[in-house]
């Protein structure tokens, strides 16, 4: 059987690394999926692959970013790919152009603003290509619904990327948790630096927000610890005033904290509390580009989890103590 073909949709921090003219501030400075698919290729996992963006302009200093930064870095590592739209065009569909020319069979990824999730990832369902999309999927409950509905009806997997719960304490947590009773609390928090409302300028507080970007990742580690309890109520609240003072648009808010009621399916009697706070307005030098980690308290014991210290921490002159995540 012949390689998968692969096309990422989304030339950003992500896929590439590449942010503004150069590398990436965060800790993401040659990407995650672009590396990941080079090195696939090159091991004969995939095949083909391609990448999509708005702007064909783009694309060199992409290239040279990844040339220099990821195939001078990995042993001469071939990072070519087949570009969409070409340099000198500009086009908002160039993915309808790109999904067209795979074959069937063959997968997409989606890192790309939340808003425009849903109509990549179901055009590409409804040409018989599976998805992998960045979290949020979508972000409305109908779109979520309408997805999947294709999906089945077209025989394609869509996969939801949240990877924490393949980090190894996570998942550790979450099988421990099995053994630990009812679900009662559960607080969570996740943050990234000043420096990420630079990156997502464009869309920050106009098209999402950083609940829809973070608190979605504990969100879906808590359900997936309780699949015997449901959410009954959501309320949620804000903080303002720094993303507006950097320059995001008035709307924008820094910290967002979502409480949830949850209620066990087969004994309304017993309610849980999770509280999940996000926040993309955190200090730019705090040991970490992402501070994670949650409480988890049942019936029987509990689980604490900090991600943001994974036992490698290197100190200099310049940039202090730093927590790293190898």
């Amino acid at each position: 059987m012949a390689p998968l073909e692969v096309l990422m949709v989304g030339t950003g921090e992500y896929t590439t690394g590449f942010v503004g003219g150069g590398a990436s501030k965060s800790d993401k400075k040659v990407g995650v999926v672009g590396l990941t698919l080079f090195d696939l290729r090159r091991r004969g996992k995939v095949g083909r692959l391609g990448m999509v963006g708005v702007s064909g302009d783009k694309f060199p200093a992409i290239r040279e970013h990844l040339q220099k930064n990821i195939s001078e870095a990995y042993n001469g590592l071939d990072v070519s790919f087949e570009e969409f739209p070409k340099e000198g065009k500009r086009d908002p569909d160039a993915y309808k152009t790109a999904i067209d020319a795979l074959p069937k069979g063959s997968a997409i990824t989606i890192f790309t603003p939340d808003t425009t999730h849903y109509p990549i990832a179901l055009y590409a369902v409804e040409h018989g290509i599976h998805v992998l999309v960045t979290k949020p999927a979508v972000k409305l409950l109908e779109h979520h619904q309408q997805l999947l509905d294709a999906a089945r009806e077209n025989n394609v997997f869509v996969y939801v990327e949240h990877h924490k719960r393949f980090d190894p304490a996570y998942a550790d947590a979450r099988f421990r948790a099995q053994k630990l009773g009812d679900f009662n609390y559960f607080y969570s928090y996740m943050s990234q630096p000043k420096s990420q409302l630079e990156t997502f300028k464009a869309w920050a507080g106009k098209d999402s927000d950083i609940s829809y970007y973070l608190n979605s990742h504990h969100v879906d580690i808590c359900e997936s610890m309780v699949p015997e309890f449901k959410p009954a109520r959501v309320t949620g609240s804000a903080a303002r005033g720094i993303a507006t003072h950097l320059g995001c648009a008035p709307e924008t808010e820094d910290t967002i904290t979502v409480m949830v009621d949850w209620v066990k399916k087969s004994d309304p009697s017993r309610r849980a509390t999770g509280v999940y706070t996000a926040s993309w307005a955190a200090p730019q030098k705090a040991g970490v580009h992402s501070n994670q980690y949650f409480h988890y308290m049942a019936s029987k014991g509990e689980i604490r989890v900090n991600q943001a210290k994974r036992g490698y921490d290197v100190t200099d002159d310049d940039a202090g103590l730093l927590w790293y995540n190898p």
